[in-house]
């Protein structure tokens, strides 16, 4: 974990909620395997009872973070971008949003290293399952046959995968690709029928 500012201790437990942050900001930025009490109470500036008051253990903590994600992606594709009634327009600005949002792209980045997990594995690919299904869905809304819309949200999907493993492992790949808006409008009209 690189070195935060260390807050000074307080005796006071802090949240449940943000103990549950300060897992999914760390899993993001090293993965699963980084998530410690002792180092995360330190970041916290409070102690290790504070961690103990909310969770019995370190995995209770994960699964926390693990499971606050996946309700957070399930509820923020569906109500941001379900209502959007032109399929087109619909595609392409969830293709924007997706490759935008950089924490969740990192997040869903360290989970797909550490996939084997049985932690991590029914988390990530029930969200899979879930933006591939909401995908073949807006494919079919713009008349595309199922076995089309599949492979095109499969497409989407990958290199939305691959941008953010990239950015992960090689950034200086990604950092190559000064524009990324040019990058996912090129994506978009590629797989956005016109």
């Amino acid at each position: 974990m690189p070195t935060p500012k260390k807050k000074p201790r307080t005796a006071v437990p802090l949240s449940r909620e943000a103990w549950v942050k300060a897992a999914t900001n760390l899993i993001a930025q090293e993965g699963v395997q980084a998530v410690a009490v002792e180092p995360l109470a330190q970041a916290l500036g409070v102690t290790k009872g504070s961690f103990y008051w909310h969770f019995q253990n370190r995995d209770e903590l994960i699964h926390a973070a693990l499971e606050a994600w996946e309700q957070d992606q399930s509820r923020d594709v569906v109500s941001r971008y379900g209502g959007i009634s032109d399929p087109r327009r619909r595609l392409r600005v969830l293709l924007f949003a997706a490759f935008e949002d950089v924490e969740n792209g990192r997040f869903f980045a360290a989970l797909a290293v550490s996939s084997e997990d049985p932690r991590v594995q029914p988390y990530l690919r029930r969200a899979t399952e879930q933006r591939l299904a909401f995908g073949v869905q807006a494919f079919q809304a713009l008349g595309l046959a199922e076995g089309e819309a599949r492979e095109k949200a499969l497409l989407a999907y990958a290199a939305y995968a691959g941008y953010f493993q990239l950015l992960r492992s090689t950034p200086e790949a990604v950092q190559a690709v000064t524009d990324l808006s040019g990058y996912v409008r090129r994506l978009a009209d590629a797989l956005v029928p016109a």
